[in-house]
């Protein structure tokens, strides 16, 4: 075993144990000032559908947080959890953003997912999901204990739950084909946390209120700024196709060759992009549904 790796482990074992950060602290930036930030799987900017969940942390904190990110690290977080729930902390990847009925109590690290190594152990309090521990609050941590170093989620980005978001639903109607000849339309998520949207562009459907020449087979691409960020062709084959079919069955393409999506988005400025796949110009309605406000 290397010099390093023992360094390494040694340091993750006293983080576990005691809740020393693996990063430098600055005594001098602690304030009674709270941050808050979203937490949700994997590495990536846009995670897939699963849950989400939301931690506190301090000036200190937020600090070493910020600098992992801006470092384009994954940042990750070692806490203690209670029942009971607070508001803040709400599943941002489900309809509606339900409030979980546990929360994080403190979180005492704040590591690098680059630099951190951890047990090789199916242990709850690495792997454990949010419901996992919403199904009983009270008796997972009578079983495992309060402490939760999730190691398949990852922070993501701040938030500001005292900032509710929005978005109003759009609609756009017009020709498209293949290459600059594609339909475009833009919108906006407001306010300081993410926000559930299901996007869609419809062609064969069409035909049955008239439509002379729509569009045989629209694809859709939603874009921030320069950055392709989601696309899809036919909405069967989107990762959340499941859910809005379950929960929002007004919302599902009556063709299977129509393009459908559920993200969850950060607020900030969007565009869908449709083009006709068969390479042909036709009629397509492209519209953009804000589900958190539909939410039952």
């Amino acid at each position: 075993m290397t010099t390093l790796l023992r360094r390494r482990i040694l340091a993750l074992a006293l983080f576990l144990s005691s809740g020393f950060t693996l990063l430098p602290a600055n005594a001098s930036a602690q304030s009674t000032e709270k941050f808050y930030y979203w937490v949700g799987p994997g590495l990536t900017r846009y995670p897939p559908p699963d849950q989400s969940f939301v931690i506190e942390v301090n000036a200190s904190q937020a600090a070493q947080i910020e600098a992992i990110l801006s470092d384009k690290g994954w940042p990750g977080f070692g806490g203690t959890i209670a029942a009971g729930s607070v508001d803040y902390n709400r599943d941002y990847n489900a309809p509606g953003q339900p409030v979980w009925n546990w929360h994080v109590a403190s979180v005492n690290g704040i590591f690098d997912f680059r630099a951190t190594l951890f047990p090789a152990c199916e242990c709850p309090y690495l792997i454990a999901k949010p419901s996992d521990i919403a199904a009983n609050p009270d008796a997972w941590i009578q079983q495992n204990g309060d402490h939760y170093t999730p190691i398949r989620y990852s922070i993501q980005r701040r938030v500001d739950p005292s900032n509710r978001d929005a978005m109003a639903n759009v609609s756009n109607r017009g020709v498209t084909g293949t290459g600059e000849r594609r339909l475009i339309t833009g919108f906006i998520v407001t306010g300081g946390t993410p926000r559930n949207i299901v996007v869609r562009a419809l062609g064969p459907s069409l035909s049955a209120v008239g439509i002379q020449q729509p569009a045989s087979n629209p694809k859709l691409e939603v874009y921030q700024g320069s950055t392709r960020i989601a696309s899809n062709a036919d909405w069967k084959n989107d990762s959340r196709a499941q859910f809005f079919a379950q929960d929002f069955p007004s919302l599902v393409p009556s063709n299977e060759k129509e393009a459908a999506l559920w993200l969850t988005l950060l607020p900030g400025s969007y565009t869908i992009q449709a083009i006709n796949e068969d390479g042909s110009d036709g009629i397509v309605v492209v519209e953009a549904y804000d589900v958190d406000s539909a939410a039952p």
